[in-house]
């Protein structure tokens, strides 16, 4: 596979709802060369630390190097996680064998998968196919791969009760794409996907902190959840994430705010006490963005 390839490859890994890596299948070590965020999370390992890593330090499996891969040689499809979601067992991964042009393994492209590991070919010309393969992973938003309504609201309850007890800072930013509605009758349904899985990926690659929290609430909603922070603090994360999705320079004929997509924000903190609620903190926080939006109406 050719540089561009690869390079092309690990965008639309990148913009995957479900955890993905790629392994070099021509080097004996069988080191890491890509792993999208949605993985990341999922193991507790960033892309830092594992790329250009060989994949035993990182497999569950004692999985001993090998010098001439092939489809019978497949890499152990079991990845250590840092975090509850694999446990001891570790997160099963589907390895897939992605062929040179001569017919050997040029690298092993790895999902995650629900059931057991097992090997199929997906032909590099049409990296597309790739996709395909994705699972969702259960407590993740299909379009974006960020946590859903669902699974956020179990953190966010589970950190208030910490933070009660503990007297400790949590803040929130509730995110919305201005003009979504627009953008969607422009450029339909499947851009409009797409739209919020850019923006999704920019949201949590806005967040430092490995206890920071993003999901989609709804639509054309996403919200943060920062523990041990103050509102002032959170509005330097909300303006991160602002600038990021700006950055992405994805266009937008419709929007009165400027030629690409944006994001508005609100952002709210408390400290959170045995007689206060944690929906309280996100009604704050979608207050501050609508007033934001009937601002800029």
């Amino acid at each position: 596979m050719k540089k561009k390839d690869l390079k092309l490859m690990s965008q639309i890994l990148e913009l995957s709802s479900g955890g993905a890596l790629l392994l070099d299948a021509r080097k004996a070590e069988v080191p890491v060369v890509f792993v999208n965020q949605v993985l990341a999370e999922l193991s507790g390992f960033s892309a830092a630390e594992m790329i250009g890593q060989p994949w035993h330090r990182f497999s569950v499996e004692d999985h001993q190097p090998v010098k001439d891969a092939d489809e019978n040689q497949v890499p152990a499809n079991r990845l250590l996680s840092r975090n509850q979601q694999g446990g001891a067992e570790g997160i099963r991964l589907e390895m897939a064998a992605l062929y040179d042009d001569k017919g050997k393994p040029a690298f092993w492209y790895a999902t995650v998968c629900e059931s057991g590991g097992s090997i199929s070919v997906v032909n590099p010309a049409h990296p597309e196919d790739a996709t395909l393969a994705m699972r969702k992973r259960a407590g993740r938003d299909a379009a974006t791969g960020l946590y859903d309504n669902d699974t956020f609201n179990a953190v966010l309850q589970r950190e208030w009760v910490l933070a009660a007890r503990e007297q400790r800072e949590l803040a929130m930013i509730v995110i919305g794409v201005d003009y979504f509605t627009d953008y969607l009758d422009v450029f339909g349904k499947h851009a409009g996907d797409a739209c919020l899985r850019k923006v999704g990926h920019a949201i949590s690659g806005s967040l430092r902190r490995s206890g920071d929290v993003s999901a989609r609430l709804n639509d054309d909603r996403f919200v943060v959840l920062l523990t041990d922070t103050s509102a002032e603090n959170a509005k330097v994360v909300a303006d991160r994430i602002t600038e990021k999705v700006r950055g992405l320079a994805v266009h937008h004929p419709r929007s009165a705010m400027a030629r690409f997509v944006t994001v508005s924000c609100g952002v709210a903190g408390i400290e959170p006490d045995w007689d206060t609620r944690s929906d309280e903190l996100l009604a704050h926080a979608e207050g501050k963005l609508n007033k934001g939006f009937a601002r800029s109406a």
